[in-house]
């Protein structure tokens, strides 16, 4: 088997390919053929080394991939060997073949689906997560999603669609056109336009019900304001911090030192809640993670969702696809894939 590799802490050019052994399938496991793997944040944030439950260098990130099954350990299911199938893994997603427990193992109904359907297991699972569990978000409230041009984005939109619920939108300018050709009314460039204001303002004062922010650090503070009473925030990563420049790493700490810390008394009375979001620290919930993903598939066998796949990239190039992300050019998902 072919693996991507976190030498060790640092730039994207840490990143390397390289050859292990892989045994075969143990019981209830089954062994896939990697088609694609998705890149998220996460992995930027630990090949930098600031994921705090990453391992220790070397080691292959990535949560999700898709495949076909060529193999079933004992007591998985024997008709998955040569089924399209898409899996969560807790790390090591990086890799052109990979031993996966059958539970955190999905069938697709076809081959032709296996690129965009890489997406759905960490991007529309942590938006569903964040919408559906967590917040219970309702027919015609009002959802903030910051970075909506991104994977999460994305797929936090188009949910909030068969949810009946309002979205505002916060994108870099040179991705407003797609976006607003997906449906996306209410948007505005985060660079020039306070987000705070321009929510209150567009539900007549109310605030949004809902905020999702991956951008953490000081700028939570401002995703809090922009909230009414009942609101729910859900802070889901440190965006913030994923760049590669050194000469950032001051404004970093700076921006770790100002992330808020919401107090009970703070909450009560403002009649909000603020959730944390880290779908890793799910994976010992299979029931509700099949339970939501089940309903993820149906839904885009139903045309209801659209895995947005911005570019793939071979393993040989995974460095670049790292710097792609830390410079925001992506629109939506970015993949892996062993093939060259």
């Amino acid at each position: 088997m072919e693996k991507v590799v976190i030498t060790r802490h640092g730039p994207p050019s840490v990143l390397r390919v390289q050859s292990a052994e892989l045994p075969d399938p143990a019981a209830n496991e089954v062994q896939i053929k990697v088609q694609y793997a998705g890149i998220n944040f996460a992995d930027l944030l630990m090949r930098m080394g600031l994921y705090p439950t990453a391992p220790k260098p070397p080691f292959s990130p990535g949560y999700e991939l898709s495949g076909m099954v060529t193999k079933a350990g004992e007591g998985a299911d024997q008709d998955l060997v040569g089924k399209p199938v898409i899996g969560m893994s807790h790390f090591g997603a990086y890799v052109s073949d990979i031993n996966l427990h059958a539970e955190r193992v999905f069938p697709l109904p076809s081959e032709d689906i296996l690129k965009p359907a890489a997406a759905i297991p960490v991007n529309y699972l942590t938006a569903y997560v964040m919408m559906v569990v967590q917040t219970n978000l309702k027919k015609g409230e009002w959802l903030l999603v910051h970075g909506i041009g991104g994977g999460v984005g994305i797929a936090a939109l188009q949910i909030a669609k068969i949810l009946g619920a309002n979205v505002i939108g916060t994108a870099s300018a040179h991705k407003h056109d797609r976006l607003k050709a997906m449906g996306v009314e209410h948007l505005i460039d985060y660079h020039d336009t306070d987000f705070v204001k321009y929510a209150k303002d567009v539900t007549d004062g109310r605030g949004a019900d809902v905020v999702l922010d991956p951008i953490g650090g000081s700028h939570l503070n401002r995703s809090f304001k922009a909230m009414g009473s009942f609101g729910r925030l859900v802070s889901y990563g440190f965006s913030t911090a994923a760049v590669s420049n050194k000469k950032r790493i001051f404004a970093l700490l700076k921006e770790f030192i100002a992330m808020p810390r919401f107090s009970p008394v703070k909450l009560m009375g403002t009649n909000k809640a603020v959730f944390g979001c880290h779908l890793g620290m799910l994976q010992k919930r299979e029931t509700e993670m099949k339970l939501a993903t089940d309903m993820l598939l149906k839904w885009y066998g139903e045309g209801l969702i659209k895995p947005e796949i911005d570019s793939v990239f071979p393993f040989s190039k995974a460095g670049e696809a790292h710097q792609y992300i830390h410079d925001h050019k992506n629109f939506g998902k970015v993949l892996l894939t062993p093939i060259e």
